[in-house]
Formats: C-alpha cells, structure tokens, sequence
C-alpha cells in the first residue's frame, strides 16, 4: 500500500498526538493510502490470497473467504495496518476479527465520543474541523467502512499492549481506490513505568543469576 500524502490531516494528526488527558495519554492519527500494490505488497498479497482460498469456509461480517471480493478487501486491510504500524504484523488476522459498519452517522458519533476529551481540552470546533478534513480527503459518503476488533487476549499488537481502548476505522472508497485509516488508542501513563520496572526486575535477577553462578564457581575452585 502506498503512503498517500495529505496536507489537510497534518492539523489533526498535530493535535492528535500525544495529547495528555489526567493519567492518560491518547495518540490517534489520520493517513491515506492508494490501494495499488507493489513489492513487497504484492509478494504478501500473493501469500494471503492462497491461504485464503484454502481458508475459503471462514466467514465474517465483511463476508465469506470463498468470494474474491472478501478476499482482495481483507488482504488490503490487512496490508493498510502492516504500512501503517511497520514494526508488527498483521497477516495472522481473520475476518472475523474486522466488522462492516452499516451507518456512517454511528461511526462519526461514536469517533466524536471517543475524542470528547480532547474536544474538552481543545473546542467544540475540533469535531468540525476534523470531518470537513475527513470529507475532502476520502468522501465517507461514498465509502465502505470497516473496524478492526483486536483480540485482548494473549494478541501481540499495538492495540492489547497497556491500552486502556482503541479504535479503528477505514475508509475505503472504491472509486478513488483509496482507504483512508483514522486510529486512536488511549493509554494508562503507569504502564510504560510499570514496563520499566519490570524490565529493571528481570535486569536485577539477571545480575543475580549471574553472582550466584560466580559464587558458585569461585567456591569449586576453593575446595
């Protein structure tokens, strides 16, 4: 998937990042990408498509692996997160892990309730302002709009890692051949500090393992 550069969202993703809210901090970004692939999107795509086929019983709310339409859709979801976070990856996905979303008026509400903390720190007119943005880059009138669901449990991802909640909306506009990706996640402050400590904890009884070892050896070698 090609990273599609778009001045009008560089506001909002300014505005989204990092944002301070009490104990938490709230990180959302905004980014197009052309659904034309290459390299090495072609070579996952390839890879995707014959598991798939061989998958083809498996079924979701965005439709049944057994149609080449669910399967091309899946296959760019999936590749749109892989450009999107590059340091994970997101082919293990199953289609029922992603919903289609009938009712663009739920989806802006629900948005809207999500970034109300940031609309508090800010002003009415961020909501305004961030959908005539959304609107002139994608037409959401005239798009498909899907959510990934994350699995919490035991899933290794930017989402299940000390997030408190995420969301994940795209924009797919078939015409224009164009997915506009909008994710915001909100985390606990504490989490990466309790990260560290347990890190340290591990460091600590490393160098412990380590002594005791010497210890050991030095006490050999004294008999």
């Amino acid at each position: 998937m090609k990273y599609l550069e778009e001045a009008r969202l560089d506001w909002a993703n300014a505005a989204m990042s990092e944002v301070s809210v009490g104990d938490r901090v709230l990180n959302g970004r905004l980014e197009c990408f052309s659904c034309k692939k290459a390299g090495a999107d072609k070579k996952l795509a390839k890879s995707l498509e014959a598991a798939y086929i061989q998958s083809a019983t498996a079924s979701g709310s965005i439709g049944s692996l057994a149609d080449a339409n669910t399967r091309k859709l899946l296959i760019n979801l999936i590749s749109t997160m892989n450009a999107s976070f590059p340091d994970y990856d997101f082919s293990d996905l199953k289609p029922e892990q992603f919903k289609k979303e009938i009712d663009l008026r739920i989806v802006v509400n629900s948005i809207n309730t999500q970034l109300a903390e940031i609309v508090e720190m800010d002003d009415l007119s961020f909501l305004e302002k961030l959908w005539e943005s959304i609107f002139a880059a994608i037409q959401p009138r005239d798009c498909e709009i899907y959510t990934y669901i994350p699995d919490m449990d035991g899933c290794s991802d930017p989402f299940s890692e000390g997030t408190l909640w995420s969301f994940n909306y795209f924009f797919y506009n078939k015409n224009m051949k164009k997915i506009l990706y909008f994710t915001c996640m909100s985390r606990s402050i504490f989490s990466d500090t309790d990260m560290e400590d347990d890190e340290a904890m591990e460091m600590e009884d490393s160098e412990m393992e380590d002594y005791d070892e010497g210890d050991e050896v030095m006490n050999v070698m004294d008999w």
